[in-house]
């Protein structure tokens, strides 16, 4: 889109906008709506071409226009018709079939535009007060306002809401019959008094009077709780992330605003674009500071939605944990009418997003036009599948937009926010369920199949006939949607909730045909009928499918909720069914071969006119064997497993237990002392419940109804801080007896003794961070978060455990989201010197403070016997945001001085901005590590996009911002120049033996980087996985890839600095925040790197790309844990154990010994987190006394199966890989600045509008 409005996340305007900035206050200024708006019921697709028939918004209407500087998109996802086409012989042929370029909506709004008593809740990073477009839109809770009404200017009441109760909800004050904080404008004594460009109560200085100002009025405010909800001064929705009354984007991020624009704006006022559903209200709920959030925040949001009448729940997210509190929460919301609308996320990729990969959401993505301007009169599709979002069998709709999955969801909640008014104004009885919704949604969308997408280098993603994966149902049809609730033609209600979303089933694991548990529900027809049914793959053409189980002609008076008792709407016995099929495209590396789908179809046999009206539901499994399983694995243990598994013997009987926490905040140990997993005497541990449900505080939700009702699905107990961090394991006490140190994604440090108490003086919180005040002067005692202070508390990095001061005992190290790295001392004070506070003050620094987010490397750096501290700042450097600092902190802390770096540090490194939070400045924990033999540790590094990159303790100095240090290590030869260089080779040069296609530039993206003597010629090689640069084309482009489009696990000689032969290693999906434990796993001697991804596998690939028989392991859940290795059973062989975001733990016996190579055995190296390859392991060697690994005079690994050109050099003695990409050693530079538009990616969903 060309105009100013719907510029997404941008942050330098184009000199296009700068033209047009002077244009800006049309946008923002109010005007008489069209008088004729909404068209009548006989208007017609034709008719809605006529701009007689537009809303008076600016950005609604198109252009064709021969120039291309006079184009205008308009709101094309809203038409019923295609554009005009703009004239020139350059404009392509539309595509053939398409009748309209978006959603229907324009005819959608002959039969509604919404209605106020329709909520729209938006769960995001809060809401900017100052949009004007949406300040008349904000719901007021007028319980909470009782006492304190709106009156006129003579301090008379104001008109009753209802003429029909002229006593009652007296707020009508300027007579549109809905009380909006307009009718506060005329308020007596309202403060402060009107000014130049202030309004009297413009409490928040922003120029208008909104919901924020009767937020910070004390006047409104009052500190009593007046609907006595739970909720004390809920004026308009609440902010979870700060716990406090005002949801105001205090970073001014904007993408909730963004998100409330998209579903609620309002429509035909002659500002800015339209919303889709003008009349609805919504409810700003904040869960974060980007669409990025901790899940227990969201699930306190969706309890407080549910609980306060929203219909709608918004939630284009991707929250970092998912709880059996969030899928209660879900649950309860469901069960009361309130539909959850969620983002698929952005990547093109497969892996399960949270919350919308769970029951009782309704995920949707986004559909683009296909043109090479982007410009609605131009374009040759708009039902192409946009790249930046993600694809699989939970994606239920496509809905039209230009801004990824997030404005997907923008509009597909508006749009159920007209699907519910029609159903309130029709006065159905009773109202419409959450499953009403969903299933008109479904049976009502505009199914999407091209034919040329199946041929061939098609510039479409595949489709077919019915529903595929790209696209799920197809493209939302509104206008169908509305109809068919004024007509009374409901679908009925299908239920599917176990087996769980992507659960793997084991033919060698069950007993007996696996029941299918849900319910269906055809509340408003005489008959219903049910057919249960199966086929193999994601998405199987209806003819594939075979019936399990057919119920005719049940009746609704008699058995009004098929499978509320309990009984399985059918059973299947996966032993007996053959999951072949044809490979999907989308499955190149066989992701989806054990897939197969369970479909839940219902048909309400209504009669008359309304005849049968057709249901239905389906699910995604797998089906699987796998004999190398422990007993009792996979183990459900009921909430996502971001934190990586430790083993470790807390009984203390002699074999390693595994140790796990999960995001329902509970600390798992667990036995296989009897043969199955069993738990330790004294766990799972529970963390405190989260703010607002611990009792321990004062901030109180516990009254609301969620919490409080007998009847609640809420499942409070799963209400706790979330273990995101990895937990680090050693005796703190010194009783002989291993403690556990747990960190929370809230920011709670615990230490747990081996029989699941606290140690005294444990837990301990870290430091509130509220909300800047907006309007007034910052606090100087104290931080706040701001646009400039990005601080909160709470915490992603783990905890590590060192001997920071020589006492003999250990201490604690934990960075925080403060921007502190803190010491604890084992009785829960703080060490003298310590926290430090991370600050970059260099000349391209941005001037922000942000978070912490990386873990810490902990090793004597310097020899001093102290040791020191590295980590990585979230904060953003360089004009662009582009770069990241790391720091080498002295042991001292602030004893060695106010900014306690050791010399030329900190290192800056390119890390781009990709995603909120988690690639913020660098969000990639650095390692350590001695490479040169020196016996100091060298610092191993990267950032998001970055190679990794090696220093010693004095890393030198960096000419420019990112440049290479100095003293970078290795120092190498170029082959091509023959000049010295130092640093790790360009990443586009892989190794002999790679699978990977060529050309391409292999990037770390997301992951942590490990060490291990792969090759085994003494020197420790590093390990590292991410993207690569087709990967980032494929993102940026509007088609599908013409090649792969490539996530890799790479693996680099500490000698030479070149990739191993056998890297990098191709794999499925992204790997968000893995590393990789490295260990010899089939006693060659050489070790593996083990790894996940979001695409089901477990791979352990040795430096020449081979896996041991029996892996990959697959799962069929989204890995984003390192795997831990070690002896659980007391068998002497090396067991491998990870967790999934979906809640299982795995554990598979190996051929590897517990006495063989063990380099990396767990996340951060060992139980204390150290992230250093020197701190020693209770188990294995770092060398087996194999030779150093063999290749031939191609780079190659010399195998046993075949004869070799020169079998006796070693990988080091050759010189590393002969490969080259085409034209010699790639510019890592040029390979760097061909990678910055990722940046754009983030650009997309943000949606700020320039300030």
């Amino acid at each position: 889109m060309n105009h100013l409005h719907d510029f997404r996340g941008t942050r330098r305007l184009s000199l296009v906008a700068l033209t047009a900035l002077a244009s800006l206050s049309l946008w923002l200024a109010p005007s008489p709506g069209r008088a004729d708006w909404p068209p009548p019921l006989t208007a017609t697709s034709s008719d809605m071409k006529n701009p007689a028939n537009w809303p008076n918004d600016p950005g609604y209407g198109y252009k064709a226009s021969e120039k291309a500087s006079e184009r205008r998109s308009g709101q094309w996802q809203f038409y019923s018709f295609i554009p005009d086409r703009s004239p020139g012989g350059f404009v392509p042929p539309l595509n053939p079939g398409e009748t309209a370029s978006g959603m229907s909506v324009d005819l959608a709004w002959r039969h509604t535009i919404g209605d106020d008593r329709v909520l729209i809740a938006v769960l995001d990073s809060g809401i900017k007060w100052d949009e004007a477009d949406l300040a008349e839109k904000a719901y007021l809770n007028l319980g909470e306002l009782a006492a304190h009404p709106p009156l006129k200017a003579d301090g008379s009441p104001c008109a009753p809401l209802d003429p029909l109760k002229p006593t009652e909800k007296l707020f009508d004050c300027n007579g549109d019959g809905i009380a909006t904080v307009g009718d506060y404008k005329d308020h007596p004594g309202l403060s402060p008094a009107a000014s130049p460009g202030h309004p009297a109560g413009d409490w928040n200085q922003n120029g208008i009077l909104d919901a924020g100002d009767l937020i910070d009025n004390p006047m409104f405010s009052d500190g009593v709780d007046d609907d006595a909800n739970g909720y004390v001064d809920d004026i308009s929705g609440w902010d979870f992330f700060k716990n406090d009354n005002n949801a105001y984007d205090d970073t001014r991020y904007g993408h909730g605003t963004g998100e409330a624009r998209d579903s609620a704006a309002a429509t035909n006022n002659g500002m800015g674009d339209a919303g889709i559903c003008p009349m609805c209200r919504f409810v700003p709920l904040r869960v974060g500071d980007s669409f990025i959030a901790d899940g227990q925040d969201f699930a306190k949001a969706v309890v407080y939605a549910t609980d306060n009448g929203a219909k709608v729940v918004q939630e284009a997210l991707g929250t970092i944990n998912m709880s059996g509190f969030a899928q209660t929460a879900m649950d309860y919301a469901y069960e009361r009418g309130t539909v959850i609308v969620a983002s698929m996320a952005d990547e093109n990729s497969r892996h399960h997003n949270v919350p919308a990969a769970a029951n009782h959401t309704m995920p949707v993505h986004a559909v683009t036009m296909l043109g090479g301007d982007d410009q609605s009169t131009t374009a040759k599709s708009f039902l192409s599948f946009n790249n930046c979002t993600n694809f699989g069998a939970q994606n239920y709709l496509s809905a039209s937009g230009t801004g990824c999955s997030s404005e997907a969801t923008g509009r597909l909640s508006g749009l159920a926010g007209l699907v519910y008014s029609m159903g309130v104004q029709q006065k159905l009885d009773p109202p419409l369920s959450a499953g009403e919704v969903m299933q008109i949604f479904f049976k009502t969308a505009d199914d999407i199949n091209i034919e040329a997408s199946q041929k061939p280098g098609s510039e479409f993603y595949w489709s077919q006939e019915g529903f595929d994966q790209r696209f799920g149902y197809g493209r939302v049809n509104a206008n169908t949607a509305v109809e068919w609730v004024k007509e009374g033609r409901i679908p009925p209600e299908v239920d599917i909730v176990r087996p769980y979303w992507f659960e793997t089933l084991y033919k060698d694991q069950v007993t007996a045909a696996v029941p299918i548990m849900g319910t269906v529900r055809a509340r408003r027809a005489p008959l219903y009928s049910v057919i249960v049914e199966w086929a193999p793959g994601v998405q199987p053409l209806d003819a594939a499918f075979k019936v399990i189980k057919k119920l005719e002609n049940i009746k609704s008076s008699e058995v009004p909720v098929l499978g509320k008792d309990g009984t399985p709407l059918a059973t299947l016995d996966v032993r007996e069914i053959d999951v072949t099929h044809e490979r999907d495209v989308d499955s190149p590396l066989g992701e989806n071969d054990r897939t197969i789908t369970v479909r839940v179809r219902a048909i309400a046999h209504y009669g008359g006119n309304l005849g049968d009206v057709e249901g239905e539901l389906r699910r995604a499994y797998a089906v699987h064997e796998d004999d190398t399983l422990l007993p009792g694995f996979p183990l459900f243990l009921g909430a996502s497993g971001e934190s990586s598994p430790k083993l470790a013997d807390i009984d203390g009987d002699g074999v390693r237990d595994i140790v796990v926490g999960t995001a329902d905040g509970k600390l798992h140990v667990l036995s296989m002392a009897s043969g199955k997993p069993a738990y330790v005497k004294g766990f799972p541990f529970s963390t405190d419940p989260i703010d607002g449900l611990n009792p321990k505080l004062p901030l109180s939700y516990a009254a609301a109804p969620g919490y409080s009702a007998p009847e609640t699905l809420v499942n409070k107990d799963a209400a706790r801080e979330a273990i995101s961090p990895t937990p680090a394991i050693a005796d703190l006490d010194g009783d002989g007896r291993l403690d556990i140190v747990v960190t929370t994604y809230s920011g709670t440090v615990y230490v747990v003794k081996n029989d699941g108490s606290a140690l005294p003086g444990w837990p301990q919180r870290l430091p509130e961070i509220p909300s800047c005040p907006y309007g007034a002067p910052k606090p100087t005692d104290k931080a706040c978060m701001d646009t400039d202070t990005r601080f909160a508390r709470g915490a992603f990095g783990s905890p590590t455990i060192e001997d920071m001061d020589g006492d003999g005992k250990y201490e604690i190290v934990q960075p925080a989201f403060d921007g502190k790295v803190y010491v604890f001392k084992a009785d829960g004070t703080q060490l003298d010197g310590w926290p430090v506070a991370v600050h970059y003050e260099g000349g391209d620094g941005s001037g922000e403070y942000n978070r912490i987010f990386t873990s810490a490397a902990v090793a004597d750096f310097t020899g001093d016997g102290r040791p020191d501290v590295l980590v990585g700042s979230n904060e953003k450097l360089g004009k662009a945001g582009g770069a990241g600092a790391f720091y080498l902190i002295d042991g001292r802390g602030t004893k060695a001085g106010a900014k306690p770096w050791l010399t030329n540090w900190p290192v800056t490194t390119i890390s781009f901005n990709l995603f909120p939070l988690i690639s913020e400045g660098v969000g990639n924990s650095p390692i350590a590590g001695d490479l040169d033999g020196d016996g100091k540790p060298e610092a191993v590094m990267h950032g998001n996009a970055s190679a990794p990159l090696i220093v010693p303790t004095d890393p030198g100095t960096q000419k420019l911002l990112s440049s290479t240090p100095t003293n970078a290590l290795p120092e190498r030869i170029n082959p091509d120049t023959g000049a010295k260089e130092r640093g790790l080779a360009p990443t586009s040069i892989f190794g002999a033996d790679s699978k990977a296609s060529q050309p391409d530039t292999m990037f770390p993206l997301f992951a942590q980087p490990s060490m291990g003597d792969l090759d085994q010629d003494g020197v420790p090689d590093v390990v590292s996985s991410g993207g690569s640069l087709s990967l980032a084309q494929n993102l940026l482009s509007s088609q599908p890839a013409k090649g792969p489009a490539q996530n890799l696990l790479s693996m680099w000689s500490g000698k030479t600095g070149r990739m191993l032969p056998g890297s990098p290693v191709v794999l499925e999906d992204f790997t968000f925040f893995n590393s990789q434990a490295i260990a010899d796993l089939n006693g060659d001697g050489y070790p593996e790197v083990m790894t996940g991804s979001g695409g089901y596998f477990v791979h352990a690939a040795d430096a020449c790309g081979r896996e041991p028989t029996g892996w990959p392991k697959f799962t069929g859940q989204w890995i984003v844990a390192t795997t831990a290795v070690g002896d659980v059973t007391g068998e002497g062989n090396l067991d491998v154990v990870v967790n999934s975001r979906s809640g299982w733990l795995y554990a598979w016996k190996t051929e590897g010994k517990s006495d063989g190579v063990v380099a990396w055995e767990s996340f951060r190296h060992d139980n204390r987190n150290t992230g250093h390859y020197g701190t020693p392991l209770e188990q294995g060697t770092k060398q087996s006394g194999v030779v150093p690994l063999p290749v031939d005079d191609e780079g190659k690994c010399v195998v046993t199966d075949g004869p070799a050109k020169n079998p006796t050099k070693s990988f080091a003695a050759a010189g590393g890989c002969g490969c080259r990409t085409a034209g010699g050693e790639l510019s890592g530079v040029w390979g760097l600045a061909a990678l910055a538009p990722l940046g754009l990616l983030a650009a997309r969903r943000r949606r700020r509008r320039p300030e």
